[in-house]
């Protein structure tokens, strides 16, 4: 089918009248034999440079929001206001109705997966359609789909997303929002229900360079095309209230909190929080008063629960949540995922900075007489976490092994270096391989301490010099192990 006359009457122009189009995509990579190439602003670059590879990759034509002199041997038409228009063109193309997505937005440092999961399963759990797109890739309803790996795709992959769930009614979607997508605009005026950041923690800063770019970049949710009040985790961002600019400030003006220490929010709630059991959850939310339970092993996975109730509780009634009454919280692979042996529990989680691993540990510490940790810190990328990862660690554990995560192209000594730069050597192990660092530390396991293995949670490979090698902490664990694991 050709899709042009889906898209003509937003372009408005002839010029492609002779085209024959059957996808579009504004990633040259993607280009196949009739597509049609937008060319827009990119990370650095502006699609016009990469007009010739989607020419050679078999664009049929192409449109730019920039001017382009040199002729062409295909059609390139200029739309001044391209951006304004893009997501019309989207709808139009993969023939969707907007109405038919309800799309929520997660942000934050920690617990973006987990929250945005949980409100895409809580939806699943009341038999409502609903999508999931962010770190472990997508989930249609219930099926899994593999996404190019960023945490919140650009625009034109979603699309691609959206239109592979074929479904023509209401539809939630809950996207994860890295804050390199808020600082890129990378989901443009995509029309979102409902937001909500979760907390910020210095991170990312080998990319924002400085920790108040960072901070403007998670408060720029407050910035998308939001129907309601971003929600904001205020507990979570308290220490930094007294240094926020007037401009953030005035972002903050602008948003709804969640809070359970402050009365006067209008998003409230308590937990009476038990590790091995149903924990209470009570809720005072603007349209929702009531108890509930859960079961989580950690604390904060109830705080994530909380956020995804928060964000979606304009949509839920009170029956809706007292058919959630006493069911465990689904979490997705590798967050909090805990692994029973016959000699003892073992812990995996996503944890990569200092406050994630610091809230797990001090958090494992009231329950376990000896923790034992296996962790390391990705190459290229934020040095200054280093240390301070490696601090979280010893504060807590007797045993740290400290061992390979996603190196990339720096060297496995140095990043080591860096971590252990003004920490203990003396309750620390280096070991480069870290299927033998897992090995080496579950000999320490016993009925009495922990393992946690932190870094990697649901991924599956490892990325060394270029290369993405196969590996799972909890296939490494299972082939160490084997039936032991219960």
């Amino acid at each position: 089918m050709n899709k042009l006359s889906l898209i003509k009457p937003i372009i408005k122009t002839n010029v492609f009248d002779k085209c024959f189009i059957s996808s579009i995509t504004d990633d040259s990579r993607d280009v196949q034999k009739n597509s049609l190439f937008v060319a827009r602003q990119g990370i650095g670059s502006h699609g016009n440079e990469y007009i010739d590879e989607a020419i050679r990759r078999g664009a049929s034509c192409i449109i730019s929001d920039q001017s382009f002199e040199k002729e062409k041997d295909i059609p390139i038409y200029f739309l001044n206001n391209l951006e304004d228009q893009i997501l019309a063109i989207l709808f139009s193309f993969h023939e969707l109705i907007e109405d038919n997505f309800i799309f929520h937005g997660v942000t934050g440092t920690n617990g973006k997966t987990t929250t945005a999961f949980m409100a895409h399963n809580i939806m699943r759990g009341l038999k409502r359609p609903s999508i999931y797109i962010g770190t472990i890739g997508a989930f249609i309803n219930d099926e899994f789909t593999q996404t190019k790996g960023n945490t919140t795709p650009g625009i034109f992959e979603i699309f691609e997303i959206l239109k592979a769930c074929n479904l023509q009614k209401r539809t939630y979607v809950f996207l994860e929002i890295s804050s390199h997508a808020l600082e890129q605009k990378r989901l443009g005026v995509l029309p979102f229900f409902q937001t909500i950041l979760l907390n910020i923690q210095s991170d990312h800063l080998d990319y924002h360079k400085t920790y108040a770019n960072y901070i403007n970049a998670k408060l720029s949710i407050t910035n998308l095309n939001n129907k309601n009040p971003t929600i904001i985790f205020i507990d979570k961002i308290k220490d930094l209230l007294d240094s926020l600019s007037t401009n953030q400030e005035k972002k903050l003006s602008t948003s709804e909190f969640l809070s359970a220490k402050d009365s006067s929010v209008m998003y409230k709630y308590s937990v009476d929080h038990h590790p091995d059991e149903s924990s209470k959850i009570d809720l005072d939310f603007p349209n929702i008063t009531l108890s509930i339970h859960a079961s989580s092993f950690l604390k904060f996975n109830i705080e994530n629960y909380v956020s995804a109730i928060a964000l979606i509780s304009k949509h839920l009634s009170l029956t809706d949540l007292t058919d959630l009454n006493d069911t465990a919280i689904k979490l997705p692979q590798g967050r909090g995922e805990i692994l029973s042996l016959k000699n003892g529990k073992i812990l995996i989680d996503f944890a990569h900075d200092n406050l994630s691993i610091s809230n797990i540990l001090s958090e494992l510490a009231n329950s376990f007489n000896e923790i034992i940790v296996v962790f390391g810190c990705g190459g290229d990328r934020d040095k200054t976490k280093r240390p301070k990862m490696m601090k979280a660690a010893q504060d807590f554990a007797s045993k740290v092994f400290f061992t390979s995560d996603n190196n990339r192209y720096e060297s496995f000594s140095s990043i080591a270096l860096d971590a252990m730069q003004g920490n203990d050597h003396t309750c620390t192990e280096i070991i480069e391989d870290r299927q033998e660092a897992i090995r080496s530390a579950l000999q320490y396991l016993n009925k009495e301490n922990i393992l946690v293995i932190l870094g990697k949670g649901h991924e599956t490979d490892m990325d060394t010099l270029g290369k993405k090698v196969p590996f799972n902490d909890k296939d490494c664990i299972l082939k160490i192990m084997g039936n032991e694991v219960n």
